[in-house]
């Protein structure tokens, strides 16, 4: 019987920790954790899969390079998703200052990026249709069951805003899972003359 390998039963905080005192192979098996989970909240922010795979490393060669800042006294999601949420936001403000198109508006956008085409199934994809806050409150509360807390922080949001955007992106989601069809018409009976109603 061939024993499980120590470093994958670790949860990630002990990784992290591990990887701050200089493990490699910890920070590794942190990256091979995350990488797909952090695609998946990437992409519809950025608009190609391309794209999203490069800010996959970035985000991970960024965390890699500050690991000694690493506060374990936090969950390492929090700083995995803080981390990518700031170089999204940076990714998506240098493409606009190199375009000659930043302003407020622009600015404004990212909050709410075009997301997956229409059509695709799967609850996951009915959420990425909402818009990109309330995909993103989404994911990070149930795909990667963070407080409230921690999405605020990782969003750079109040908790009250976290919890008004996860309510409605439940509410929009139920409407898209499981539409409520609209209450038939009432068939009204005319009454002839000369004929019975009944």
């Amino acid at each position: 019987m061939v024993d499980p390998d120590p470093i994958a039963t670790k949860t990630d905080e002990e990784l992290a920790r591990e990887a701050r005192a200089g493990s490699r192979r910890s920070f590794e098996e942190l990256a091979q954790r995350y990488k797909r989970r952090l695609f998946v909240y990437l992409r519809p922010r950025l608009g190609s899969d391309q794209d999203a795979e490069d800010m996959v490393q970035e985000t991970f060669l960024k965390l890699f390079r500050n690991i000694r800042s690493y506060d374990p006294a936090f969950r390492f999601s929090t700083w995995l998703y803080t981390s990518a949420n700031r170089l999204a936001i940076s990714s998506y403000r240098k493409k606009k200052i190199a375009s000659g198109r930043l302003d407020v508006e622009a600015a404004g956008a990212l909050a709410d990026p075009e997301v997956g085409a229409a059509g695709e199934a799967g609850i996951w994809d009915a959420a990425r249709n909402l818009g990109g806050s309330q995909y993103r409150v989404l994911w990070l509360r149930y795909g990667e069951d963070m407080t409230i807390e921690a999405i605020a922080t990782s969003l750079g949001k109040s908790r009250l805003a976290v919890r008004v955007l996860l309510h409605r992106a439940r509410k929009g989601l139920m409407k898209r899972v499981c539409p409520v069809p609209a209450p038939a018409a009432a068939t009204k009976t005319v009454a002839v003359k000369g004929t019975p109603l009944g």
